[in-house]
């Protein structure tokens, strides 16, 4: 499903201070930074988006991006400095084996077909390269707020070891995150916003008020810290940290 061009410059425009991204790149930061030899790999963002994660990604080496929305790869190019190309996550435009990491953030639920999408991601995948992925997390917590962002499923922890599994991946780390401000979000979810709105949502990223914001910022910075050290359980969120054979 593609987004609507509102959505795409919503999330271009805010992004670089929404609690969730900041706090997603946190929790992905604690699962790479122990990783070697980081600062030197070859990166390609699947999904990239408006691009919000090129920055981050950089500091772990040299960064590509690719999306199906030719909207979203018109954002990326507005912020310069990474190639970026139009293209399906079932058909990538680059060679076999050609990364050391392969990130794919929040995409793999909007597609009717995941396994083959897993299947060219670790194709793109240098040997002994990983990919890390993130996906909503609890079939149960699906509602109107998936509906609308395009999400067909939410998963399980088995469901991501058994796609893994048949995609010849071995994983590293499988862990959730959002567990702190899990029933935070369950409460905002039931009410339809976390600005206070009409209970109504929208594809645009809602302005959150700012003690919000850094609330919800500073439980997954904490999060992140625990990640570092342990899968966690719970959340409405997992990332998955897999290495190529």
């Amino acid at each position: 499903m593609k987004l609507a061009k509102q959505a795409y410059r919503s999330i271009y425009e805010k992004e670089d201070e929404h609690w969730w991204f900041l706090g997603r790149r946190k929790v992905l930061g604690a699962l790479l930074d122990g990783l070697e030899p980081g600062g030197e790999w070859r990166i390609l963002d699947v999904g990239c988006g408006t691009g919000g994660n090129f920055a981050f990604l950089s500091r772990y080496g040299e960064v590509e991006g690719c999306d199906y929305s030719e909207e979203a790869v018109r954002f990326c190019r507005l912020r310069g400095g990474v190639p970026v190309k139009e293209a399906s996550i079932y058909e990538l435009p680059y060679p076999d084996e050609s990364f050391d990491l392969v990130t794919c953030l929040d995409v793999i639920e909007h597609l009717r077909l995941d396994l083959p999408a897993f299947l060219e991601l670790k194709r793109v995948a240098k040997k002994g390269g990983r990919l890390l992925v993130t996906l909503p997390a609890g079939p149960g917590l699906y509602s109107d707020f998936d509906c609308l962002a395009g999400h067909l499923r939410r998963y399980t922890l088995p469901e991501v070891k058994l796609l893994m599994r048949e995609s010849g991946l071995e994983i590293e780390r499988l862990t959730g995150y959002t567990v702190l401000v899990h029933p935070l979000i369950r409460y905002y979810r039931r009410r339809g916003s976390f600005s206070g709105g009409d209970g109504k949502y929208t594809q645009a990223m809602e302005t959150i008020f700012r003690p919000t914001n850094r609330l919800l910022e500073m439980a997954l910075a904490l999060e992140a810290r625990l990640v570092s050290r342990w899968d966690l359980r719970g959340g409405s969120s997992l990332a998955a940290l897999a290495r190529r054979s």
